[in-house]
């Protein structure tokens, strides 16, 4: 079946559509959805945090023709859930033991990665103190018990789908339309809040450069069309097997990607870049340029502690210095800082070699 280009559509995206015209590998169709996506409510998830089970177990059985709900028993669990998962809404009571919604509210905001989350309060007073300090938390809508039903489930679609188009709209200025990865924009905005986290919370930062091996000799003996394919299965291959919401991938330069792995240190970092090598090692995608006759990666890693005095510019310096010597000593490898005693970090180590 014939695919129609769109002039309007990025180069790229053109020659996409044109390769399908004759192998009908994926469409343009496809490629377009998996760069800017279409999330509905049937995707999106609301986290439920209420001490009460009977509550909780009202709010999921009011939302469950909605909208997917988890739901956790307090505060704590709450903050511990979203180290893993990133809702779309939480539902949040205010009156709760040891961290109230006010206390959980205030903790979660100082998060990037909850930050933007909108939070709706569930309270059983209606009072114009009890109101105003609701808002003063940086919830973004609040509902009186008991619950009305309907009022509950417009108010959460219509926080939702604001959510919605202000995530596409992020999208469209952060995300990479080759690939599917996060832009310099994004790393622009997102890197400064995670090193004052970092310091905040006294916890280090890894960051770990990729770079397809010998991609130029790819690209002369394969073409542009399938350097762009390699790139983007590359680059999703990674994305996905990142395990947590926190960790983030950048594509920083033509076939040059960028890991940010918060509050993770050299040995963690290292075990997450091994097997990123391996998951890519492991795709087979055929390079007769190349060694080991497929597409592998280099990798160097450095790491910003809370306690060291390096301008994030420098850890990134570093990470393209270990990348060097990695690209340099026979590829499809990592380069890592050694670590020593306090978390201190040493020269770089032997490279570690993946092996077939």
């Amino acid at each position: 079946m014939l695919i129609h280009c769109d002039l309007a559509l990025h180069k790229v995206n053109h020659q996409i559509s044109l390769k399908c015209r004759n192998n009908s590998q994926f469409s343009s169709f496809q490629w377009r959805r998996s760069v800017v996506g279409d999330r509905t409510l049937a995707d999106c998830k609301v986290l439920i945090v209420d001490d009460q089970a009977s509550s909780r177990l009202v709010l999921e059985t009011l939302l469950e023709d909605t909208v997917a709900c988890a739901s956790v028993g307090s505060g704590k669990e709450a903050i511990e859930y979203c180290k893993y998962h990133t809702p779309d809404l939480i539902l949040m009571d205010v009156s709760m033991p040891e961290l109230d919604g006010h206390q959980t509210t205030a903790l979660l905001r100082k998060k990037p990665l909850c930050a933007h989350i909108p939070i709706i309060f569930v309270t059983s007073s209606s009072s114009d103190e009890e109101e105003s300090r609701c808002w003063e938390s940086g919830c973004v809508d609040f509902v009186v018990k008991p619950v009305n039903a309907c009022t509950l489930r417009n108010r959460v679609k219509s926080h939702i789908n604001h959510k919605l188009r202000n995530d596409l709209l992020e999208k469209l200025i952060y995300v990479d339309k080759l690939t599917g990865a996060y832009n310099r924009h994004y790393l622009d905005d997102y890197l400064p809040r995670l090193v004052r986290d970092g310091l905040r919370n006294v916890t280090p930062l890894s960051l770990v450069i990729f770079d397809v091996d010998h991609f130029k000799l790819f690209n002369d003996m394969y073409g542009h069309i399938d350097g762009d394919s390699c790139l983007w299965k590359v680059s999703k291959t990674i994305n996905d097997a990142l395990l947590r919401p926190m960790d983030k991938l950048v594509r920083i330069g033509g076939e040059e990607f960028l890991v940010i792995l918060p509050n993770t240190d050299v040995d963690g970092a290292k075990a997450v870049t091994e097997r990123l090598l391996r998951t890519v090692y492991d795709l087979n995608i055929p390079h007769a340029a190349s060694e080991y006759e497929r597409v592998t990666l280099s990798a160097g890693l450095a790491v910003k502690h809370a306690d060291d005095n390096k301008t994030i510019d420098y850890v990134m310096l570093e990470a393209d210095k270990n990348l060097y010597v990695a690209k340099t000593s026979g590829r499809n490898q990592l380069v890592a800082p050694t670590a020593v005693s306090a978390g201190k970090i040493n020269a770089p180590s032997h490279p570690t070699k993946l092996k077939a």
